[in-house]
């Protein structure tokens, strides 16, 4: 396997505007109307980028090709909602007066600056971080073309930071210790738990202090192959705020894939529980673990350390295949250690973690995130994209085992201060109004997901809930989903 040294670059985002395949104020209501209301045609003529924004100027044409659009319908936030004759959603007054970015004109200020001056502009965005040593000059360089040599992208290069300390500690340091950072919602119904950015301090220097004393230092991987639990954000943050570097595989992945991720990255310790229950089926992973430990052995990676969390809800300890030596229970030792740990300092250019290619067109290719740019990019991207305010929640239903999730459950919204919701079951279960539940019980204002996930629970109807419900934003990625679906919400 080739592992690839990247640092991802920073994203201009679009936070004011959006059309309706991306973003939408929901209001679920029987009243509601669903008359869209009628935009002057827009020729395109008429669009430049000095009074339209790009992706506004590109609905000119079909995506396909086909033709210019005679006509563009739209609907306003709020006062109605879309049918599959709208084009576009374009935000109410009240919606645009709230935001971040409150009108095309300081969107496009703000982006003339990010090309004309990206190094001042992004300086300045990641000048509200803390930085053990501030960065030098230039704040950023790139190679993009093979023929001018090796590609490389460095950002904030000479910068000295820690990415767990900005996303908990900065926070208590200024006022939120005891703001919830973490809802947790079990696969059951009546399972759940909460932490504070203070608890979770606590609860990531006990796991620091344990990986210390096992011989992780800064630099060496760890394996995390844990279903979404609390445990798994803590996990992370564990890694980074003692410079490992984590690589996190979903726990859904078999044993042979686990085992190529564990020979190419040579991991100091493997971090999993005994098994998890997704809706109502048990999932062995500890067993799956087991398999995946031989087979690297076998290739010639062994590991000395399997360190396990007991899950209750899906298997006693009893029932749970042992190797003794080997194999920790997470709740005997590592509660025992202390609950304060030293930051270890990080060049903005060290590693951060190791995300792995699916390999479903070849072996898993890793890619390598380095700290300081990944953390001004997430944190920048969650402010902006999701327009987020401190008394919202939020709710991301990517697994941390995907870049979205490290990005977009862990890392952004906590270098945010956010409260973020971590649900371990599957979302039609016990039936199809379970994410609406759970985003009335924590009265979620903020819900990212997937248009997948939309259209399955589009099938089970207007009965999978009853409940009257307001969120601020419904954020998708990815693919283009049609305006049908958000008016059966």
């Amino acid at each position: 396997m080739t592992t690839l040294n990247y640092t991802t670059a920073l994203m201009h985002v679009h936070p004011y505007v959006n059309n309706s395949n991306n973003t939408k104020k929901i209001q679920r209501s029987p009243s509601s109307s669903s008359s869209p209301s009628q935009l002057p045609i827009l020729s395109s003529s008429k669009m430049s980028s000095t009074n339209y924004l790009r992706h506004v100027e590109s609905m000119s044409t079909l995506p396909s090709g086909a033709g210019k659009i005679s006509h563009v319908n739209a609907v306003i936030l709020g006062e109605s909602l879309a049918s599959e004759e709208d084009h576009l959603v374009f935000p109410s007054n009240d919606f645009s007066s709230q935001a971040l970015v409150s009108s095309p004109e300081k969107y496009l200020e703000m982006y003339r600056r990010s090309i004309e001056d990206p190094g001042g502009f992004w300086s300045d965005v990641a000048s509200v971080f803390y930085w053990e040593k501030k960065w030098g000059q230039p704040v950023y360089t790139e190679n993009l073309d093979v023929r001018k040599g090796t590609i490389d992208i460095q950002w904030f290069k000479g910068g000295v930071t820690n990415i767990c300390y900005n996303a908990i500690d900065r926070n208590i340091d200024d006022g939120n210790g005891n703001k919830v950072a973490i809802y947790w919602e079990g696969n059951e119904l009546g399972d759940d738990a909460s932490l504070t950015y203070i608890q979770l301090l606590e609860q990531v220097c006990q796991l620091a202090n344990y990986l210390k004393d096992i011989g992780v230092r800064k630099g060496d991987a760890v394996i995390i192959y844990l279903p979404m639990l609390m445990e798994l954000p803590i996990a992370m943050l564990a890694c980074a705020r003692i410079g490992a570097v984590h690589s996190v595989v979903f726990a859904g992945f078999s044993a042979e894939s686990l085992a190529q991720r564990i020979v190419d990255c040579k991991p100091k310790a493997v971090i999993t529980c005994n098994a998890v229950r997704r809706g109502p089926k048990v999932i062995y992973l500890k067993d799956i673990v087991d398999a995946a430990l031989i087979e690297s052995t076998n290739n010639g990676v062994s590991v000395d350390v399997c360190l396990t969390y007991e899950n209750q809800s899906a298997l006693k300890r009893e029932a749970t295949k042992w190797q003794l030596g080997r194999d920790i229970w997470w709740q005997d030792a590592v509660p025992k250690y202390p609950m304060t740990c030293d930051v270890e300092w990080v060049g903005a250019e060290d590693p951060l973690f190791l995300l792995y290619t699916s390999g479903s067109t070849g072996k898993p290719k890793g890619v390598l995130h380095t700290t300081g740019g990944y953390m001004v990019y997430t944190a920048t991207t969650f402010k902006y994209a999701f327009d987020y305010k401190p008394s919202d929640v939020y709710w991301c239903t990517a697994d941390c085992g995907w870049i979205t999730g490290h990005s977009y459950v862990t890392y952004g919204p906590l270098l945010n201060g956010a409260s973020v919701i971590v649900f371990e079951g599957a979302p039609n279960y016990p039936d199809p109004g379970r994410c609406w539940d759970i985003v009335d019980k924590y009265k979620v204002t903020l819900f990212y997901t997937a248009p997948t996930l939309v259209r399955s629970l589009m099938r089970d109807g207007d009965e999978a809930s009853n409940e009257v419900l307001e969120m601020w934003l419904l954020e998708e990625p990815g693919e283009l989903n049609r305006h049908a679906v958000y008016s059966r919400l």
